[in-house]
């Protein structure tokens, strides 16, 4: 349930709830001399500092622990989000009545985890850098799958790409994606031997030859790891390559997200209504003046309402507010374009802000949307799509969502090619679909919201 959080990042920020909590028990000993009773680290004053915390970490992205790091530039991030931290925990405390804290011991606390938060995380960069040592790669099959695994562990120095073996006679010797052709599969024992070969990635997309597989488990029993190419692709990118999978794969594959639990068959449609209540309560004078500002600007009216496809392929009215001149699309559906010029002034604003989304808390409290799962298409670009992408109807299993795993990995799509890179990310999350993944979309929504990533 943990797959899409990596061991590393929990580790880290486990290592910053410690820091967090002693920063605000030894705070109140330095100013006034005195230690505070143990029972006060889980009072409601350090539990909502700890959660704001964390959050507020998380939205500056300070768990992205991929290196190379620059060392000043961290510290400097650091140093906003703990000031940032400060003031919305300052503001809490007195808002809501809690512990009083003095500006001193906040600022003591706020001190503490600053250096605390810089320490821990060199520290963390330090020792994983350190002991890391690059895992030798083996790729079996030079074709396009092979091509696409290896543009993927090109950029993670954790993996050492050794070359390819392929039984193609023309490929033997060449260089291909800029790694060697260095034997074939009836001599991949010697290659592994030769090569101390930690892993072997099976990228052929065609039915595997029957004597590749006693090759195989003879490796496997050598203590190596053999992975299909699609399952290695899906751990590391968190998506699934669409064009590398078959039947057979996605067969046997364990689907998460449909099977028939709790969470899927109830309580996930429970809370998308409350939220989408309370949404549609609390978002009201923002909705309110977004549609008089629309209306001043343009004639036309205040939503639009559009034909999507959602669950089992099933039509219905998706609402957002008007962005674009309401002649737009006089001559029929086309893609959205960057910087479109059927956007009007207002428009631009609320797409940026997310604002122009808010109708679809509707949709959401009528159970024809998810606030989380695959963004749903218009029936005539479904049409298209599926004809030209394999398993693109897939994603018509859960219901769509108003964000969702492609919408926090891939910018705005417009094209085919753009709908094939997001339904890999669609399957991801139709696969591995649970409470926690959700929460982490929205956390991540959160974050794309509030730096405008992908707004078009």
């Amino acid at each position: 349930m943990l797959k899409f959080l990596p061991r590393k990042k929990i580790v880290l920020l486990l290592g910053d709830a410690v820091i967090i909590a002693v920063s605000m028990h030894v705070a109140p000993f330095l100013r006034t001399g005195v230690w505070p009773h143990p029972a006060d680290l889980l009072s409601a004053s350090n539990v909502v500092a700890l959660l704001v915390y964390l959050f507020v970490l998380y939205l500056c992205d300070l768990y992205n622990i991929q290196p190379p790091v620059e060392k000043v530039r961290l510290a400097l991030k650091f140093f906003v989000a703990v000031l940032v931290i400060g003031v919305i925990n300052a503001s809490l405390f007195y808002l809501f009545h809690l512990r009083p804290y003095s500006s001193w011991v906040l600022f003591i606390s706020s001190l503490l985890t600053l250096v605390g938060f810089v320490v821990w995380h060199f520290v963390f960069i330090y020792l994983v850098t350190a002991a890391r040592r690059p895992v030798r790669v083996l790729l079996l099959g030079a074709g396009k799958g092979g091509a696409k695994m290896a543009a993927l562990l090109k950029g993670r120095p954790e993996y050492q790409m050794v070359g390819f073996v392929d039984d193609d006679e023309n490929k033997q010797g060449c260089r291909l994606s800029n790694l060697p052709v260095i034997g074939k599969s009836k001599d991949l024992m010697d290659i592994v031997r030769k090569y101390a070969i930690n892993k072997i990635v099976v990228c052929i997309s065609k039915t595997i030859r029957p004597d590749i597989f006693p090759i195989l488990v003879e490796a496997k029993f050598k203590g190596i790891t053999v992975y299909e190419m699609p399952t290695f692709y899906e751990m590391l990118a968190r998506r699934i390559p669409v064009e590398q999978v078959n039947d057979i794969w996605l067969g046997y594959a364990e689907v998460s997200g449909l099977q028939r639990t709790f969470y899927n068959l109830k309580l996930k449609n429970l809370l998308d209504r409350l939220l989408a209540a309370l949404g549609l309560l609390i978002a009201s004078p923002v909705m309110l003046l977004t549609a008089l500002l629309i209306k001043l600007e343009s004639k036309g009216p205040v939503l639009y309402r559009q034909k999507r496809m959602g669950l089992d392929e099933k039509d219905f009215d998706l609402f957002k507010f008007r962005s674009m001149r309401a002649d737009a699309e006089v001559g029929g559906a086309v893609w959205a374009q960057t910087n479109d010029p059927r956007v009007t002034r207002i428009g631009k604003m609320i797409r940026k802000l997310r604002i122009d989304e808010l109708p679809q808390l509707w949709n959401v409290l009528k159970g024809e949307m998810s606030f989380v799962g695959p963004r749903p298409e218009r029936p005539e670009f479904v049409n298209l799509l599926k004809k030209d992408i394999p398993y693109y109807m897939l994603r018509h299993s859960v219901r769509p969502g108003i964000t969702g795993w492609a919408q926090v990995n891939y910018p705005y799509g417009a094209s085919v090619e753009d709908a094939l890179e997001k339904l890999q990310y669609d399957l991801y999350y139709i696969k591995n679909g649970s409470f926690l993944l959700d929460m982490h979309i929205m956390l991540r929504t959160v974050r794309v919201m509030l730096f405008g990533i992908g707004a078009r």
